[in-house]
């Protein structure tokens, strides 16, 4: 289901707080025929009836009040952000995995310039084994990909592998399912064991032992995969760019739970302004404890 319109939720938030159509329109400064409008439309999009005929006027039907209530957290943590905007100035340190920053993070700073212009970024890519160390570098906040993440963490989404490739290598192996799959073709990162959980997966061979090229870092192993080398695992965050771009493409559709998942670490310190603005920005984007799902 794809996510409804921001501004249709907040409609049904003041509904919900206001009791009426004519007290949410006085909220959200809309019309009552538009606060109307909004609230036919998300009913569509969330495919259960919202309100129901009460005296003269409207109320929540149950489905509605325990969508409002899981919701409206989400709608505070948006709103404490927005109002915080203009207020956070300052330096924001950032350790990060280097193939999330490089393939999410640095592409969207921009986004987060506009919104806080005052906050002065310092982007400190780490390699994804390296782990991050507070007490021997001063960042303010990271982001790291672990299965084993420190107690101040916070889960920031999951993710899920699936081959990727160049048109230019499906067009040389015109791969029909994945017993096709040579492990000469196999780009791996580290190990073979991603590459022997997938093949198995599908029910195909994972005898893989000594074949196909490693690499110690995501970025060139990306690379090599665009440059039509062969097959390597990805996921719907780092490759997402390449994926709409037509610079890589799935040739099959299974995917595997990858071994870690990606946490959110604030300073032993706490939060500064800065990284509070960050993390708030950054939650907007991924809903905590889910798995990214392929585009």
């Amino acid at each position: 289901m794809n996510l409804p319109p921001l501004s249709a939720l907040v409609v049904l938030d003041a509904l919900a707080r206001t009791g009426s159509v004519r007290g949410a329109a006085q909220t959200v400064h809309l019309s009552q025929s538009a606060v109307s409008h909004k609230l036919k439309t998300l009913e569509a999009t969330l495919g259960f009836r919202l309100t129901k005929t009460q005296g003269r006027g409207v109320a929540l039907t149950s489905e509605a009040q325990r969508y409002v209530a899981a919701i409206r957290p989400a709608l505070e943590t948006l709103r404490d952000a927005h109002n915080g905007m203009g207020q956070a100035k300052g330096s924001l340190d950032i350790a990060v995995t280097s193939g999330f920053a490089a393939t999410w993070l640095a592409p969207r700073l921009r986004d987060f310039h506009d919104r806080f212009p005052d906050i002065s970024v310092r982007l400190r890519s780490v390699a994804m084994g390296e782990g991050i160390r507070f007490s021997t570098a001063p960042y303010d906040v990271a982001i790291t990909f672990t299965d084993t993440p420190p107690e101040n963490a916070e889960h920031l989404f999951e993710v899920k592998f699936f081959p990727v490739c160049s048109p230019d290598f499906l067009h040389r192996h015109p791969l029909k399912t994945p017993k096709d799959i040579s492990s000469q073709m196999l780009l791996h990162l580290d190990s073979t064991a991603d590459w022997q959980h997938w093949l198995e997966a599908c029910g195909a061979s994972s005898h893989l032992e000594h074949s196909g090229t490693g690499f110690t870092g995501v970025l060139a192993m990306y690379a090599a995969a665009e440059a039509g080398l062969g097959l390597c695992l990805g996921d719907a965050v780092t490759v997402d760019r390449a994926l709409q771009t037509g610079r890589l493409l799935r040739p099959f559709p299974t995917e595997i739970a990858a071994p870690a998942s990606y946490w959110l670490v604030p300073d032993l310190g706490g939060l500064t302004a800065p990284a509070s603005a960050f993390c708030a920005w950054l939650r907007g984007h991924f809903q905590p404890s889910t798995s990214i799902k392929k585009p």
